[in-house]
């Protein structure tokens, strides 16, 4: 194993996690192209294997949702075992195979090309001069193109194929790629065999592999693992390109009934309760077992057990994710009989301004969220709620872990006041708004995806209100707060419904122990929070594009006429749980041909 640079903790889940294509820099500049490995292969470097190993992380009701027992830490640091001491490496194996010598063209495999013991970098043997301490290497680089499909597939680039060949040509000697002019039309492969050259005009065009009877072969090279039988048609992408990994996250926020000191009583007991044959025998093994040394005797044992079962119904649920319970927290505040380290809220009297709008104003003091990579997909991202997605494995097995990381931050909870959302949602016009807005994302969905699987979510007038406000106070926030939009991040609390969710937090966090500074969680107070949302709603009112925002031009490519883009409701997709999509500032605050269709039209029109 051969070290080639560093990448942060983080960014294993967001972006650089298993099956990535990365990019570092060698000795002397010498370009480098890895896919990151698989889950197996972190086992192989460390001593300790699995559950055992030192860095992991836990988060009960997710582990629950993700049918795994635990969560791994991506490895740092150093690890120790008897007398030795060594680095805690990441894995990755080389990809693309193929390179190209910037300085005679010859484009060949790796094996073909010189290398230096202990060291990864590739150079060319015939342009490269010197020995020793004078040797002046010419590196090869990787090269631009890989081919994928939609179940997250890896090859290379089919170059052998690519040129025209001659009838007769054995395709043994070297091909050269040449840079002739600017764009694909100006990259030429040549065969140095029968001449044969072709442009790579048209290369990253869908259909063309398909039209050449190029085949996707169904390789995970992350995995070292064998082709398999693939259907799917084999897409050309840059190899750097923003559609060659979408890593799949879920995550969740530590809120009581877990998180808390009466959990950490029951440590000792925790493995016998969660694997009870019969939930029947609870009462008796709470009698038997844990009230007889519980360290407050003025608790009944029907009490306790009343107790642990709402800690085993969070984990027994079937809810397609946590945010019932965290919005229910967020909304009611914690417990006051018990600490809860990781969850402090401060509830805010709403402000006289907005009280006819929002029914819950939360500072949120201190918050610890686990994000853990599910894995990943290809050409497009998968919707949040979307649980059947085709997602690419990180490991060749199904393991009882996953790769995940810990952050602590602050944030500000919004509740719109549900009275008022019914009534508004209920209009015909803002409904049928949503509905072209719902149609246009279910029709892209199938672009991608087919239609075999059903489009997994509803882009409710509901759903339009709370992202886009989200939005909208972020870039606020940022202007305010002294964080940046990129370090902003949404949380969406949405389910239909007269007693459903409709709110949002926006947090900031860090993966220092001791979270951030809280400049976020102060302007969640209420003298503060109005001014700001106040005028992130006048924002929204005009944007730079429009009229072309406004009238939805912008968003033909979706076909949904939604009033979103870059420069008014965008925010870096880092921070948004739908890449920026399903936005329309519109049901916001109303379009010119009709001001009435927003939900804060009222505000802005009585408002100073």
């Amino acid at each position: 194993m051969k070290p080639i640079g560093n990448i942060r903790r983080s960014q294993v889940l967001s972006g650089n996690g298993p099956g990535a294509i990365i990019d570092f820099r060698g000795d002397g500049g010498a370009p480098l192209s890895v896919v990151a490995a698989g889950l197996e292969a972190w086992d192989q470097l460390s001593a300790r294997q699995g559950l055992l190993n030192d860095q992991r992380i836990v988060h009960e009701p997710l582990q629950s949702r993700l049918g795994v027992r635990g969560f791994r830490l991506p490895p740092v640091g150093q690890e120790s075992f008897g007398n030795i001491k060594r680095d805690r490496l990441l894995p990755a194996y080389r990809f693309p195979d193929w390179h190209v010598c910037p300085k005679c063209d010859l484009l060949q495999r790796s094996r073909s090309w010189g290398n230096e013991t202990d060291k990864p970098e590739l150079f060319c043997p015939v342009c490269s001069t010197g020995r020793g301490r004078r040797a002046k290497n010419v590196f090869v680089v990787p090269v631009r193109f890989v081919v994928t499909c939609l179940d997250g597939h890896l090859q290379d680039f089919p170059w052998l194929s690519w040129p025209r060949h001659s009838e007769g040509c054995t395709r043994k000697k070297p091909l050269k790629l040449k840079g002739e002019g600017s764009g694909l039309k100006g990259l030429r492969v040549h065969c140095t065999e029968c001449m044969a050259e072709r442009d790579l005009d048209g290369a990253l065009s869908p259909g063309t592999l398909k039209t050449m009877k190029i085949r996707c072969d169904g390789l995970q090279p992350w995995l070292k693992s064998e082709g398999c039988e693939c259907t799917n048609e084999p897409v050309a992408i840059q190899r750097g390109a923003s559609n060659a990994y979408f890593p799949v996250i879920a995550s969740a926020l530590d809120v009581p009934p877990f998180g808390g000191s009466f959990r950490e009583q029951l440590e000792e007991f925790w493995g016998d309760l969660t694997e009870l044959d019969d939930p029947e025998q609870l009462p008796r093994y709470v009698r038997q077992r844990i009230h007889p040394i519980w360290p407050d005797q003025s608790v009944t044992a029907d009490q306790l057990t009343s107790r642990i079962k709402a800690l085993l119904a969070v984990l027994a649920s079937d809810s397609a994710d946590l945010r019932l319970n965290e919005h229910m927290m967020l909304c009611s505040g914690s417990l006051q009989d018990e600490e809860f380290p990781e969850f402090k809220i401060s509830p805010q009297q709403i402000p006289e301004l907005l009280q006819d709008f929002l029914s819950n104003l939360v500072s949120v003091d201190r918050l610890r969220e686990v994000r853990a990579l599910r894995g990943f997909t290809r050409l497009s991202p998968a919707e949040a709620e979307d649980r059947n997605a085709k997602i690419a494995p990180l490991s060749r097995e199904k393991l009882n872990w996953l790769p995940a990381i810990e952050v602590r931050g602050e944030g500000i909870f919004v509740n719109f006041a549900s009275d008022k959302v019914i009534k508004w949602e209920n209009d015909e016009a803002v409904k049928a708004r949503a509905a072209a807005a719902h149609a246009a994302a279910k029709r892209s969905w199938e672009e991608h995806n087919g239609s075999e699987r059903p489009f997994p979510m509803e882009v409710s007038p509901r759903f339009l209100l709370v992202h886009t406000t989200a939005h909208a106070l972020a870039e606020r926030l940022s202007l305010d707060s002294g964080y940046s939009t990129a370090s902003i991040r949404e949380r969406l609390y949405v389910s239909a419904g007269q007693n459903g969710m409709c709110g949002f937090l926006l947090y900031t966090s860090a993966p220092d122990s001791d979270g951030t500074l809280g400049g976020l969680s102060r302007k969640g107070r209420a003298d503060e929070l109005a001014p700001i949302l106040f005028g992130a709603l006048r924002e929204m009112e005009w944007c730079s594009s429009d009229p072309l925002c406004s009238t939805g031009i912008l968003s033909l490519s979706e076909g949904s006429g939604s009033a979103a883009c870059h420069c008014c409701t965008f925010v870096p997709e880092t921070s948004c749980e739908h890449f920026n999509r399903h936005l329309d500032r519109g049901l916001l605050v109303g379009t010119p041909q009709n001001p009435s269709l927003g939900f804060f039209c009222t505000l802005l029109e009585n408002g100073n």
